[in-house]
C-alpha cells in the first residue's frame, strides 16, 4: 500500500529527506504545504510507521507547472488553485514605526514587497513583518498587496520630517535620522486621527487642509 503511495510522487516531483518543514508527529499521516512557501510549490509528504510508532517525513516539489493544493492536498494545475499566500517572515521589525493599529509600509526593505502590521494589545505595539504573495507589492496607499502597482522607495537625503507625497491622505511622513557614518536611518509614520501632516511646519495638526 505504501509503495503505491510513493512511487508515483517520485515520477513527478523531486523529494528529498531533511528537516520535515512540517512536524509530521502533531499533523498526522499526509501532505502538508510547507508554511515558510510563498510560491506555493513545496510541501511535506508524512508516512506513519506503525512497526515503531514514528514517522518519514519527506520534502517535496511540485513539478514547475502545478502547484500545492491543500485542500485537496495534491500537486494540481495553476487554473485549479490561486497561490495568493501572505507568509509572515522570522526576522523581526527593529524599529519602531507603529502609531495606530493597521497595516503600513515597511521602511527596512527597498523593494515593497513586505510591510509591517500594527496590532495594539494594552497601550503597546506589536509589530509584525509579512511577506506580500509573489509578483505583487505593497501598496501603501490602499494598504494591499497588488500587482499592477509601482514600487517608488523614497530615500532620505536630509534629516528630519518629509512628507510622503505618495500618500493622498496627507497623514503619512517620513522621519529621517542622520547617523554618524553620514548615512540615514529612514523610518515611517502616520499623524494620528483626523490630523495632517503640515509639510511647511513638518508637524501633525488639525488645521492643515490636505489638498
Amino acid at each position: 500500500m505504501m509503495d503505491r503511495i510513493v512511487i508515483p510522487l517520485l515520477l513527478l516531483c523531486s523529494m528529498w529527506v531533511v528537516q520535515a518543514a512540517v512536524d509530521c508527529r502533531s499533523k498526522g499521516a499526509g501532505r502538508f504545504a510547507d508554511p515558510d512557501d510563498d510560491k506555493c510549490k513545496n510541501y511535506t509528504l508524512c508516512i506513519y510507521v506503525k512497526t515503531s510508532d514514528s514517522y518519514l517525513a519527506y520534502n517535496a516539489v511540485c513539478p514547475s507547472i502545478s502547484l500545492f493544493n491543500p485542500h485537496v492536498s495534491r500537486c494540481t494545475a495553476p487554473s485549479n488553485y490561486v497561490c495568493n499566500r501572505t507568509i509572515p517572515l522570522p526576522n523581526p521589525v527593529h524599529t519602531t514605526t507603529c502609531t495606530y493599529d493597521g497595516f503600513i509600509a515597511d521602511p527596512e526593505p527597498t523593494n515593497c514587497t513586505t510591510y509591517i502590521q500594527c496590532v495594539k494589545i494594552k497601550g503597546e505595539f506589536t509589530q509584525l513583518r509579512h511577506r506580500c504573495p509573489r509578483t505583487t507589492f505593497f501598496n501603501p496607499n490602499t494598504t494591499l498587496c497588488e500587482s499592477n502597482y509601482t514600487c517608488t522607495k523614497f530615500q532620505c537625503t536630509t534629516p528630519g520630517r518629509i512628507a510622503n507625497l505618495a500618500d493622498f491622505t496627507c497623514r503619512k511622513y517620513y522621519y529621517c535620522v542622520q547617523l554618524f557614518n553620514g548615512t540615514f536611518a529612514q523610518f515611517n509614520y502616520s499623524c494620528p486621527e483626523n490630523s495632517f501632516f503640515n509639510p511647511a511646519t513638518k508637524l501633525c495638526t488639525t488645521q492643515y487642509v490636505c489638498r
